[in-house]
């Protein structure tokens, strides 16, 4: 737990997972940058981290936990990147600001509630094709309809 009056964090190298509830309700957080030699987002990670404007997550992460962005609600885009497979439910629940996600094809699991409320959520850009992204979200119900129900971009190239 780092507390309420830090702004910006840089982990240090070698850091390989962010633990459950390690930046708990850091309401003053506005940025954080994370290494790429974090594999795993782990519950609840940034849970009610308010303020969390921006955070670039490396492409060396496979996994975001369940909750682990829920009400980080001035959030406006982010980039899962390509060696993520899995999104926890209601990983990026109440995100009210999301306005764009980039999701690769490497993803095969969206967790119940995933982008619920993630009403402003406006563009989705997915690096696979539409017969993909329809797979994938099939099974996906009425709690993640934010997300179903954004402009889907499809074939985009994650730069």
């Amino acid at each position: 737990y780092i507390g309420n009056d830090t702004e910006t964090v840089v982990i240090p190298d070698g850091v390989t997972i962010i633990d459950g509830f390690a930046f708990y309700n850091c309401e003053s957080l506005t940025s954080i940058t994370i290494p790429d030699t974090v594999t795993s987002i782990d519950n609840c990670a940034f849970f009610g981290c308010s303020s969390l404007k921006s955070i670039t997550i490396p492409d060396s992460v496979t996994s975001i936990g369940d909750y682990a962005f829920i009400y980080c609600i001035s959030l406006t885009s982010i980039t899962i990147p390509d060696s993520v497979t899995s999104i926890g439910g209601s990983a990026f629940e109440d995100c009210t600001s999301l306005t764009s996600i980039t999701i690769p094809d490497s993803v095969t699991n969206i967790g119940d509630y995933a982008f619920f409320d993630c009403y402003n959520l406006i563009d989705v850009y997915y690096t696979g094709t539409e017969d993909e992204w329809n797979t994938l979200v099939s099974g996906l119900g009425d709690s993640n309809s934010c997300l179903t129900g954004a402009t889907i971009h499809f074939n985009h190239v994650i730069s």
